[in-house]
């Protein structure tokens, strides 16, 4: 009976609103088709109105075309001739209230200016390139429009060719410019003239000249009456919505539109909604109030049948049953217990009523003082729910069982005001139990292959360094063998001379010395390769130690012909550091531009610049030493700096040199990096952190 009351309300409300929706449609279509020919009516007027506006400046180039002065100026064009006919010209524009007239002859030039007083330049102009002087000139009557973006009016031109019996002389022209037309137009109202370029040229509200149409009409969608004509709907720039019709002119390249306010169609369909609702749902509550009259009595002995009903229905479902259910009273007893409760709990049903449930619960841990506090709520406005709680139950022969059990209040029946859940999840404890143990093998294989990968890597790092040593040990033994070889042979010559003249002895012992300091040389990259940190740091200034690096290439770069070019705009800029090491950093950058450009016929140019970063000025310092040799082989760009990696032949280094540099300028805090230059050669960039007030003073404590 309820069903069919919701199924009669909801059909009278279906049909009220489709009738609404009737109603409300077609005395919006009937609204709209009305509003659409009345755009149409406007349109067509302001269509007849433009038409006759310019058709009422139509005579003016022919008449002027029959002029005889004009056909005399055209075949003599004199000087004085042409000043009678501007006169003539001028008093035709006053009388017939066009902008300008003009006479053109065969090359497009205007011979006579109705403006003449205002535009004397306007004679040196060619209109020979014009449309409305082509149409002439093809012996059509010409009608142009120029639309101008600058501001100032558009304008139409009309033309007709002047002829002497057939021959062709020149052309009159006239222009009218649409200020002009408003004051014919005036009597219009919401209509716009359109150029190409969308622009609106005229309108009957003045703020809309000139501006883009879609700055002032935006496109809302396309509405269809049901006689199948279309309608273009769109809302104005001061929120009008608005009944926009347009009509395309192909001869003057415009758009002629009216637009309609579209507000009282909207107000009249409203009314015949609200009018239409109302009167559908007073006749629906009429019939509704009359059947629930009918009704009610019925009503009431259906609810009691149907409690009753509903009652048993329950009962039966939680006889039968598969989880476990037992029925509370207000305080906690069991009033009520299931089949399968009973088998779970291994008791009979006439034995257990009575008891308290949580009698039924083993253990004291957490899970059971929170099920104690819900059952101590029972009977009264605290209680609240209880999902999904895990329990170890209790049976009758002392074993016990896990338990999943929900507690929740009944309204239905009598006898059982709370309802508890028992779900045994025995079998799902025991499968966790298994998953538990294959997890924990599983993450025991993880940390064996885990621990087996880290010896295989610390196996590949030291093959690694023995590989490097085995490098090392190479040219070390090549750079070592050289001098030494040299030095049995000088110390052979300098026996040989214990005897002889004192200076070629000298000589000699002066040879076995760079030799001895070459060795050293060797001896301290490799000191130097093994030091990680500068014992201590102090303020040290790039560009010093710059000059003082310098000095060890001054003969080489005189010698090879190599053009130095220094950029550095902050001479007292400081980093923290050491200078000796810092020193170190620029040899090795020089010598190994100094190497790159060795035996080249180009020009030789070496660029040390020393500036601040300019991403962060006050925090860094960047240094770039840039040669113009051959550049980096890009394999090689990603092991420059490796220890003992070098492209240069055995004998002429070790390959630790930028690894040198590279150790340095991370114990420095910075960063260093390679790379090619597209005008050629390589650059070098070092980044240092600048010398702050902050890191003065960490410095002078240091």
């Amino acid at each position: 009976m309820r069903s069919f009351r919701s199924l009669l309300i909801i059909l009278t409300l279906c049909l009220s609103l489709l009738l609404t929706w009737w109603v409300q449609h077609r005395a919006y279509d009937w609204s709209m088709s009305r509003l659409k020919e009345q755009g149409e009516d406007r349109l067509l007027s302001t269509i007849i109105g433009l038409r006759s506006a310019i058709d009422s400046y139509n005579y003016l180039p022919f008449l002027i075309s029959q002029n005889k002065d004009v056909q005399e100026l055209l075949l003599y064009p004199v000087l004085d001739k042409g000043a009678e006919v501007s006169r003539f010209l001028e008093q035709m524009n006053l009388v017939s209230g066009a902008t300008t007239l003009m006479v053109l002859d065969l090359d497009g030039r205007a011979l006579s200016y109705s403006r003449w007083r205002e535009e004397q330049s306007f004679f040196l102009r060619s209109h020979a390139h014009s449309p409305y002087f082509t149409q002439a000139r093809n012996g059509n009557q010409g009608v142009y429009v120029e639309s101008r973006t600058n501001g100032e009016p558009a304008s139409i031109y009309l033309s007709a060719p002047i002829y002497d019996s057939s021959r062709f002389m020149g052309v009159a022209v006239v222009r009218i410019d649409l200020d002009q037309l408003s004051n014919k137009l005036s009597q219009l109202e919401d209509f716009l003239l359109i150029a190409a370029n969308e622009r609106v040229i005229m309108a009957s509200d003045r703020h809309w000249q000139g501006q883009l149409l879609s700055t002032q009409v935006e496109s809302r969608r396309e509405s269809q009456l049901d006689d199948g004509s279309a309608l273009q709907l769109k809302q104005l720039q001061d929120g009008r919505r608005v009944l926009f019709q347009a009509v395309e002119l192909p001869d003057l390249g415009w758009q002629v539109a009216v637009v309609s306010d579209v507000k009282p169609v909207l107000r009249m369909r409203n009314t015949a909604a609200l009018i239409s609702l109302g009167g559908c749902l007073a006749l629906g509550l009429l019939l509704l109030y009359m059947r629930e009259r009918h009704l009610k009595n019925l009503s009431r002995q259906e609810t009691r049948d149907a409690l009753e009903r509903n009652e048993r229905q329950q009962r039966d479902i939680i006889n039968n049953a598969h989880v476990g259910m037992i029925g509370l009273d207000a305080s906690g007893r069991i009033s009520f217990i299931n089949p399968m409760a009973s088998q779970q709990f291994g008791v009979g049903t006439a034995r257990i009523l009575g008891y308290a449930f949580q009698d039924l619960i083993a253990g004291d841990d957490e899970s059971f003082t929170v099920l104690q506090r819900t059952l101590s709520r029972l009977g009264s406005k605290g209680f609240a729910p209880l999902t999904a709680h895990e329990v170890v139950g209790s049976r009758a022969d002392g074993s016990t069982f896990p338990m999943m059990i929900s507690i929740k209040q009944m309204a239905t029946l009598a006898d059982m005001q709370y309802l508890v859940t028992v779900i045994d999840i025995t079998k799902r404890k025991r499968l966790e139990h298994a998953l538990q143990q294959a997890n924990d093998q599983l993450e025991h294989k993880v940390l064996e292959r885990t621990q087996a990968l880290q010896e295989a890597q610390q196996e590949l790092v030291q093959a690694e360094k023995m590989a490097a040593l085995g490098r090392m040990s190479s040219a070390v033994v090549h750079e070592l063998n050289q001098p030494l070889t040299a030095m049995r042979t000088y110390l052979a010559i300098c026996r040989h001379l214990l005897s002889g003249e004192q200076a070629q002895l000298a000589e000699n012992l002066e040879l076995i010395d760079d030799l001895t300091q070459r060795m050293a040389l060797i001896t301290q990259q490799l000191k130097t390769f093994a030091v990680n940190k500068p014992e201590a740091l102090v303020p040290v200034k790039p560009r010093a130690a710059l000059d003082q690096s310098l000095v060890l290439f001054r003969d080489r770069i005189q010698q090879d012909g190599i053009e130095l070019q220094i950029d550095s705009h902050e001479p007292d800029l400081e980093i923290p550091g050491d200078n000796a090491r810092l020193e170190q950093v620029f040899v090795n950058l020089i010598k190994n531009a100094c190497d790159a450009m060795n035996g080249q016929s180009e020009a030789k140019i070496l660029q040390v610049q020393i500036e601040t970063d300019q991403a962060q000025p006050d925090s860094w310092v960047r240094i770039s030493v840039a040669d113009s040799g051959p550049g980096i082989p890009p394999d090689s760009l990603t092991h420059l700096f490796d220890p003992f990696y070098t492209t240069k032949a055995i004998g002429d280094g070790l390959g630790l040199g930028l690894s040198i540099v590279s150790s340095i300028v991370q114990d420095l805090g910075g960063q260093i990096s390679a790379q090619n230059r597209v005008e050629g050669g390589a650059r070098f960039d070092v980044i240092l952190p600048r010398l702050s007030e902050t890191s003065q003073t960490q410095t002078e404590n240091t």
